[in-house]
């Protein structure tokens, strides 16, 4: 009888050690196939929120110091929430060269989720992160592409315990869209800011693909 009971146990522990061992670092073949004038997705997970920038701001938020950048111009800001289950590799949204990059450390990171934002993000529904403590203290790191049209920004922000991540951006770099950026080993919040230039081509709820889904086209 207690060997019975032990079962599931043991088959839960299996499971958490191989999501957490194996599966995270999982590396899918992406093929980006990307248009003129298109950004395509940072990560794989679900749009929490698509926000308008002006001057800097959104909903009373200062958005260049929730980056970890000098200066946000118009434009729109794009939040997508990398779940345990997700794939946890970041990818250039666009091509162009890093004009800017820095990492902004955290005295104590706090999760980015509770209870309910976590389970939501395990089911694959829309977490506005925006709204939480640890979306604006936790360590970030970012990135600043120059292109024609304007700067876009990824930044990424830690889930719980710090980024734990690997970065392979460095400032001077030319990247190229649906090139890998970074491996974010915790998951977390990946925010992207593009200029006016461009219109969101996603929604809330939404569930995007690294290096593959379209997130914004020049208008």
């Amino acid at each position: 009888m207690r060997v019975r009971r032990l079962i599931p146990v043991a088959l839960a522990a299996g499971a958490a050690l191989y999501l957490r061992g194996v599966y995270r670092y999982r590396d899918p073949v992406r093929l980006p196939k990307v248009g003129a004038g298109e950004v395509l997705s940072a990560a794989d997970g679900v749009v929490g929120f698509v926000r308008r920038v002006e001057d800097g701001r959104t909903d009373g938020l200062d958005v260049p110091a929730l980056l970890g950048t000098p200066g946000a111009a118009d434009g729109w800001l794009i939040g997508v929430t990398v779940g345990p289950l997700d794939v946890h590799y970041v990818f250039q949204p666009v091509s162009g060269a890093v004009s800017y990059a820095t990492h902004v450390g955290a005295r104590a990171n706090v999760p980015l989720l509770d209870a309910a934002g976590t389970l939501g993000a395990l089911t694959g529904r829309a977490v506005d992160t925006l709204v939480t403590r640890g979306a604006l203290e936790n360590e970030r790191q970012a990135a600043v592409i120059a292109t024609p049209d304007g700067d876009v920004t990824v930044t990424l922000v830690a889930g719980r315990a710090g980024l734990s991540g690997t970065s392979f951006t460095r400032e001077g770099d030319e990247v190229r869209a649906g090139y890998k950026a970074a491996f974010l080993q915790e998951g977390g919040l990946v925010l992207l800011h593009v200029p006016l230039a461009f219109m969101p081509a996603v929604r809330v709820g939404d569930r995007v693909t690294g290096a593959e889904t379209v997130v914004a086209r020049r208008g």
